[in-house]
């Protein structure tokens, strides 16, 4: 039997879904060894490329379009990072947690595709499900720089118009079905459980 766990963590900016991956890689890390889980945040790897290659057209692209101003970086960048990722540092014996990919209905599709390639099985996409309304106020409480009322404003938009299709193509249409999780409580540890009876863990 294939133990190797595959999860994808989607939801809202705010949702706390980059809590609870990181909260999965250090109980999988602690109860498999270090070096046993492949995370993967493609927010983090933008963030990267932006202070480590600022000469880079893509990295002041990739600053003023997306980032400054809360939009959702492009299919083809997006793609590249986790793909790139996986290509060069994935280890056929890991665990795999995509923290806040996909955020499109052509990268769930592809994430598909590539974890077919791998032959992966026992893949969970995890919706951490928060209000609007929520996951507003949560932005504004945590005072960071990139929480302006405009970059919040957009990045809920674009969850409505592009990651909602994503959630509903693995609530519907993919093999791998979709595990949704209340994210509501102000209780990380409740949600983290949940996770794990979801999990089965």
């Amino acid at each position: 039997m294939d133990s190797r766990l595959n999860i994808i963590f989607i939801g809202r900016s705010g949702s706390g879904k980059g809590t609870q991956a990181v909260l999965m890689k250090e109980f999988l890390e602690k109860r498999d060894g270090k070096g046993s889980v492949f995370y993967l945040s493609t927010g983090e790897h933008m963030r990267g490329l932006i202070k480590e290659k600022p000469e880079l057209e893509t990295s002041k692209f990739l600053d003023q379009k997306v980032m400054a101003v809360g939009a959702k970086a492009p299919d083809f960048l997006t793609i590249w990072i986790w793909a790139k990722e996986l290509i060069y540092n994935a280890k056929n014996n890991q665990h795999f947690i995509f923290d806040g990919t996909p955020r499109t209905l052509l990268e769930a599709k592809t994430l598909d595709e590539a974890l077919e390639f791998y032959e992966r099985k026992n893949i969970k996409p995890i919706l951490v499900d928060v209000s609007t309304e929520e996951v507003r106020a949560r932005m504004l409480s945590r005072k960071r720089a990139d929480d302006t009322e405009e970059q919040i404003k957009n990045r809920l938009a674009y969850y409505e118009k592009r990651v909602a299709p994503a959630v509903e193509y693995y609530r519907n249409d993919s093999k791998n079905k979709l595990i949704k999780i209340d994210g509501n409580p102000h209780d990380v540890n409740l949600i983290h459980e949940n996770i794990f009876k979801a999990l089965n863990l």
